[in-house]
């Protein structure tokens, strides 16, 4: 019978005695920091701006930390001189007084250590080099510690997005963290100004954005460019999932990427109002399946079939319940995989936000909405498209026409729900129905009621309800054109675009469309 020392001997290890890991010293550099400290301390001329690039994070050591809190403290404040107001200066004397009326001079090993700090003799001319050491460190111990909680958010997450998107969120922060520079000479920025000035006059088409194909208005915008919030506004049932759909498509058609987030109608649906624009096949046919020129409208629904699936690059998302964090996520992802020229988002008031407080009223989080839109613009360096939902109250005084109110037309106030909106966004854009006084006729127009970097304007549209279409006055230009009818003068400002008429991989244009202008597409 085995005694009890070979019974202990030959027992498995318990969690007592089992090998302790000991793990890698995480990245630092004490002699660096000390270093930036006596620089601080010994060079007034330079203390100001090597503060303002370091926070106490930044430190390693912690008495370090300590330190450079008491530095930065002192750089704060001032002390009369007379009658004059005099800044601290950062010094051996000012840090052993601050650290001692804190309490904490001990706590950074007292007066002898201060002291052994301020007689390091380093090349003060390296201070960039110290920080950079410094900085470096402090970023590989954040990302280390971003990938712990990743680690533990794995074990225990319902879902493997959430835990992606707070990894993709908390690196790309991490990655912004020095994207504020401070402030710099308008001397220097004059001079690159002059140089994109000169650039876009030897070569205008360089500095366009994208072309939505309406063209008034992309001669009022010079197209849509990169970091713009674009917010296109009505009230339901005038249109502006039509519009939106409209400029997917022409933006599509340039060989852009585009991305659709739609909370209120499915990948399907959108599918097939695509499909019914692109080839002039009523889209209520299209849903009930009685294609009254079969073949025919066979054939050319195959036509648009074929452009879609070939030379145009959309990626949708149907999810009602998708957050910016979540959109900001994905298209991440697909500008780095597939490229992005485009985000459309329809719309914001169905939108959840980030937020966690369940306290935070309905303005609140659209506000938060709006202005993670702009970020998310910014960020992907993309025009963003969101689509908002406008008061009642615009669509009651447009219909009696209040002119007491100031004009039928909606304002800039009639945004739902948030005045955010309007701050945020670059562009705003109405899409505002009335009757024609004389025929009864619906008439819509596109105003441009905020540019923050261009002219105002309406611009007079029309609907094609059948094909869930709008087309301007160019595109009617194009038919008249093309049916051999007497052709009028052409609108003026063309000089953006051909005066041809588009190809295969431009619009697929009938000269017979048919069906009820009235049709479930005014979305």
């Amino acid at each position: 019978m085995p005694t009890k020392k070979e019974t202990t001997a030959t027992s498995k290890p318990t969690a007592s005695t089992s090998k302790v890991v000991n793990l890698p010293t995480m990245p630092n550099s004490v002699e660096a920091e000390q270093n930036i400290l006596f620089c601080i301390m010994r060079n007034p001329a330079m203390q100001l701006e090597i503060i303002s690039k370091l926070t106490e994070d930044d430190f390693y050591q912690q008495s370090h930390a300590v330190i450079f809190a008491a530095m930065k403290e002192i750089s704060r404040r001032s002390h009369k001189v007379g009658e004059d107001n005099q800044a601290n200066t950062v010094n051996f004397t000012t840090v052993v007084d601050c650290l001692r009326r804190q309490g904490k001079l001990t706590q950074v090993g007292d007066i002898d250590y201060i002291l052994k700090l301020n007689e390091l003799l380093p090349s003060a001319a390296k201070y960039d080099e110290y920080i950079s050491i410094v900085k470096r460190a402090s970023v590989m111990r954040k990302l280390i510690s971003i990938c712990g909680e990743v680690t533990k958010r794995a074990y225990s997450a319902d879902s493997a997005e959430d835990v992606i998107t707070y990894a993709e969120e908390e690196i790309f922060s991490l990655s912004q963290r020095d994207a504020n520079s401070g402030l710099v000479s308008f001397a220097d920025e004059t001079a690159r100004a002059m140089i994109k000035i000169n650039d876009r006059f030897v070569n205008p088409d360089a500095s366009r954005g994208i072309m939505t194909g309406f063209r008034r208005f992309d001669n009022m915008t010079n197209g849509l460019h990169g970091g713009e919030l674009i917010v296109l506004a009505a009230r339901p049932g005038v249109g502006k999932s039509t519009m939106a759909m409209n400029i997917v498509e022409n933006v599509a058609k340039q060989g852009k990427t585009v991305a659709v987030y739609s909370l209120e109608m499915s990948n399907q649906q959108i599918v097939e109002r695509l499909l019914s624009s692109m080839s002039t096949v009523p889209l209520k046919f299209i849903k009930n399946g009685q294609l009254p020129n079969a073949e025919s409208d066979i054939a050319r629904l195959r036509i648009a079939q074929d452009i879609i699936c070939s030379s145009m690059q959309l990626y949708g998302n149907d999810y009602a319940n998708i957050r910016p964090s979540e959109i900001s996520s994905q298209c991440r992802r697909l500008k780095a995989q597939h490229g992005l020229d485009l985000i459309v988002i329809d719309y914001i008031q169905l939108m959840n936000s980030d937020a966690k407080d369940s306290n935070q009223g309905r303005q609140q989080e659209v506000a938060a909405i709006t202005r993670a839109l702009k970020l998310i613009a910014k960020e992907l360096n993309v025009p963003v498209i969101a689509l908002s939902q406008l008061k009642r109250e615009a669509e009651i005084r447009n219909i009696k026409g209040d002119k007491g109110a100031g004009s039928s037309e909606p304002v800039l106030s009639d945004l739902r729900e948030s005045g955010a909106i309007e701050q945020d966004a670059d562009i705003v854009l109405f899409i505002h129905k009335e009757q024609d006084a004389t025929t009864g006729a619906d008439k819509h127009s596109l105003i441009v009621a905020k540019h923050r970097n261009g002219e105002l304007g309406t611009i007079p549209i029309s609907m094609i309800g059948a094909i869930v279409r709008f087309v301007d006055e160019y595109y009617e230009y194009q038919r008249n054109v093309e049916t051999a009818k007497p052709a009028e003068t052409e609108p003026q400002q063309t000089e953006m675009y051909s005066e041809e008429s588009d190809d295969g991989d431009g619009f697929i244009v009938s000269n017979d469309v048919d069906g009820d202008d009235n049709d479930d597409g005014n979305n």
